[in-house]
């Protein structure tokens, strides 16, 4: 659990922290699978400690960076939103929203009503539209639901808009660049995380 990653390849270590943000080995040049996330969870964690200070907020809202930044990471590279992380995190929320962030239990429950129950319509209705074709995955109506139960009602409709934003962005700037083409499949999960994180930031 605590042992340096390593290459697939060749077995070498990779370290943990480094500057150089290649995703090659050095020692053989392959292309790594581990995705290096330190300095933007450090970045991420230093925002919340301006913001916050000391005090029980931050504790809530670290833990809830920690498990975004996981399920962007691995959306990104797996194109999978794994369920494993999901419903311990929301478990964890039910609880610790109420308890650590000044939002209340009802509001922390209205928002995982309404953060899910958003994609659930999305499901519903791309299902009819595209007969059968699921126009988004599962998983992002469970992140939906994550992420309105770690904010609470009504910051749930702000993650969910600057998520959107967000992911518009991305797309049009994969688009731009001929990373991707119009029929391509881009995770949105990133992008409702990064709305998640910005809505932490707000008043609850």
């Amino acid at each position: 659990m605590f042992r340096s990653p390593t290459c697939e390849t060749c077995g070498a270590k990779v370290a943990f922290v480094t500057l150089r943000t290649g995703r090659r080995c050095p020692a053989c040049g392959e292309r790594l699978a581990y995705d290096r996330v330190e300095w933007v969870t450090a970045a991420l964690f230093l925002a919340l400690a301006i913001r916050f200070g000391q005090g029980l907020p931050i504790a809530a809202y670290s833990l809830y960076t920690a498990i975004l930044v996981v399920l962007a990471a691995v959306d990104l590279r797996h194109r999978f939103v794994y369920a494993i992380v999901i419903y311990p995190g929301l478990a964890a929320a039910v609880v610790i929203t109420p308890l650590l962030t000044g939002v209340t239990f009802g509001a922390t429950i209205t928002g995982l009503l309404v953060g899910g129950g958003v994609f659930l319509g999305f499901y519903l209705l791309g299902r009819l539209l595209y007969r059968g074709a699921e126009p988004i995955g599962k998983g992002d109506i469970e992140l939906g639901a994550l992420i309105g139960t770690m904010v609470g009602y009504p910051r749930v409709v702000s993650a969910l808009f600057l998520g959107s934003i967000a992911n518009a962005i991305i797309i049009v700037a994969l688009l731009l660049l001929r990373r991707r083409g119009r029929r391509d499949f881009v995770p949105y999960g990133p992008g409702l995380c990064l709305g998640a994180f910005a809505a932490f930031f707000l008043s609850p």
